[in-house]
């Protein structure tokens, strides 16, 4: 065994015995601090078995007033319903439970004033006990209660009259009222649930399909009639892709509506109220993401015809947030409908926001530096630009990184951060492209032709198009160990580095061809990277600087361009 491994076997063990103390391993040191135990205050309505059933029948009896749901629902223990179902179950259990205390003609005076044990069973319904008990000060109908409550009304149901099931309907249970209208020969189970539901899963879904296309309908209302006027968008518009989601959260909305009139056990209930919820969760997710593809895609299409640049970067960054919230939003209600606390799960974040600040900071830079770039515009789609010696063709802005198109047809991604934090050079800002060269002489070369060459050449460059006339220069610029220099130097109209390219390539070759005319010498070796022409020719007899132009003019080299149609 590695002395690495014999340490970390150490300091296991240390850790272990750490809570012992050292008069034995029966006496503990409490490392960690007792949880606060919750304070339950008393209350009145609930102070005794009798004074809980007497708050209980009053908030639900409807002849003394209106009916007090929540009133009522406070005399439930109601600890093991999920969060998820628990609003609709608790009015649930307490008609029922109203129902079943009725049938059983209980009254408060039956209930004891008092108890030295913690649970009582007060009554008898149907085979089924009714309990409280009691938490701390205050009493309440036990969870056993609770979870037998279906059980029990199904039993007493057949026994009540109609007229007294539809007062039970209005005091918050509205589908107790549906049933007193359905025959009782649709009221047998043949298969997991009533035949009359069955009838009502068909007619549910004969109404979801016509729902559907009612919705469907108004979506492409909304977003022809009233969205594309407005934002200039194409009066065309594909939506298939919203069908499936919109019937997705449709079914899961009727589906929902038909568990509540089902009886399911309130695991079961929880659990397909859940499931029903995620699917449906993620529907309106699916939903939201097509509708901000629909609309943010015809945005892009505006921007792009509008002369503004701010457009060009706003629009697509706020289609990425606008998805980035869709998620976000979609993500936090699945896990609150699963019963995971959002909120402490973002303060348990914040415990350890340190760490995620550090992990997240090259994103929070890019994120700034996206923002940078849409207010202060350095440059926009479609620029060419220099980034730490990178140069390309901005093809996209995002919220992380800029996408920039070299010459080699590569896609460069350059983070957000480091664009601002470096320096642009945007050149496709600049009006005119400037070029420079040195052509190089030897030292024999005479002064007549090297003043020829000087003329011809700026007279050259001066006939050309598309050069910029104020900013031609051209002189003998430099005498070096191998020879001497002629400068020449000019600006193109042009901002596209494939058209200054097509340009210099014709300036350059007429300008070797009126080297050669001249019988110019260079030097035995060229000077790189500056414009030379290899090879040397014949020394030819000094002449005058018009007289060699003549000579050049008579083999073909013409001071003057000619456009090509």
């Amino acid at each position: 065994m590695s002395r690495l491994t014999v340490h970390s076997l150490i300091i296991v063990l240390f850790a272990l015995c750490l809570p012992l103390s050292s008069h034995g391993v029966d006496e503990q040191v409490e490392v960690f601090p007792t949880a606060t135990p919750v304070v339950i205050l008393p209350d009145p309505d609930l102070r005794s078995p009798r004074a809980t059933v007497a708050t209980f029948l009053a908030a639900m009896d409807p002849a003394d007033g209106a009916v007090e749901l929540e009133r009522a629902i406070k005399t439930l223990d109601t600890s093991e319903i999920p969060d998820l179902i628990k609003p609709e179950r608790a009015e649930e259990i307490a008609v029922k439970l109203y129902a079943a205390l009725d049938f059983a003609n209980f009254t408060p005076g039956k209930a004891p004033s008092s108890s030295s044990v913690d649970a009582i069973q007060i009554t008898d319904v149907a085979g089924y006990g009714v309990y409280l008990e009691r938490n701390g000060p205050n009493w309440r109908f036990s969870r056993v209660t609770i979870t037998d409550m279906p059980a029990i009304f199904r039993e007493i149901e057949p026994n009540l009259s109609k007229k007294a099931l539809r007062k039970l309907g209005g005091t918050g249970s509205p589908w107790l009222t549906v049933r007193t209208y359905i025959p009782e020969a649709l009221k047998g189970r043949t298969f997991l649930i009533e035949d009359w539901q069955w009838g009502a899963v068909i007619i549910a879904i004969t109404g979801l399909l016509i729902l559907h296309r009612l919705i469907l309908r108004l979506l492409r209302w909304l977003l022809l009639s009233i969205l594309s006027p407005r934002l200039g968008l194409p009066p065309i518009i594909n939506l298939r892709p919203l069908e499936r989601p919109v019937a997705v959260i449709l079914f899961t909305l009727a589906l929902q509506l038909l568990l509540l009139i089902t009886d399911l056990p309130i695991d079961v209930h929880s659990a397909a109220i859940a499931w029903i919820s995620t699917i449906r969760v993620i529907a309106l997710a699916v939903l939201g993401i097509y509708l901000v593809d629909i609309i943010g895609e015809r945005l892009v299409h505006r921007a792009s015809r509008s002369t503004s640049t701010v457009d060009d970067i706003l629009f697509p960054l706020l289609q990425r947030a606008a998805w980035l919230l869709v998620v976000l939003a979609a993500a936090a209600r699945v896990l609150a409908v699963h019963g995971v606390n959002v909120s402490g799960l973002v303060a348990g974040l914040g415990l350890g926001g340190l760490a995620f600040a550090l992990a997240a900071k090259d994103t929070v830079e890019n994120i700034f530096g996206s923002i940078a770039i849409l207010l202060d515009q350095p440059f926009r789609v479609g620029d060419t630009i220099n980034v730490s010696g990178v140069i390309g063709t901005v093809e996209q802005i995002g919220l992380r990184s800029t996408r920039l198109r070299t010459a080699d047809n590569s896609l460069v991604s350059m983070p957000n951060s480091k664009v601002i934090a470096g320096h642009v050079d945007n050149l496709g800002a600049r009006p005119f492209l400037r070029t420079r060269c040195i052509i190089p002489l030897s030292f024999d070369t005479p002064p007549e032709t090297i003043e020829a060459l000087c003329v011809g050449t700026r007279e050259l460059l001066k006939s050309h198009p598309q050069c910029k006339q104020d900013s031609i220069v051209v002189h003998l610029h430099e005498v070096t160990a191998t020879g001497l220099g002629v400068l020449v130097q000019f600006h193109l109209y042009t901002k596209e580095w494939a058209a200054e390219q097509a340009l210099k390539d014709q300036i350059f070759i007429a300008i070797l061809k009126l080297v050669r005319a001249l019988n110019v010498r260079l030097p035995a070796t060229p000077v790189d990277p500056r414009l030379s022409v290899q090879g040397e020719v014949p020394a030819q007899p000094s002449e005058t600087v018009s007289a060699q132009l003549a000579v050049a003019e008579a083999r073909g080299i013409s001071v003057g361009w000619t456009r090509k149609g």
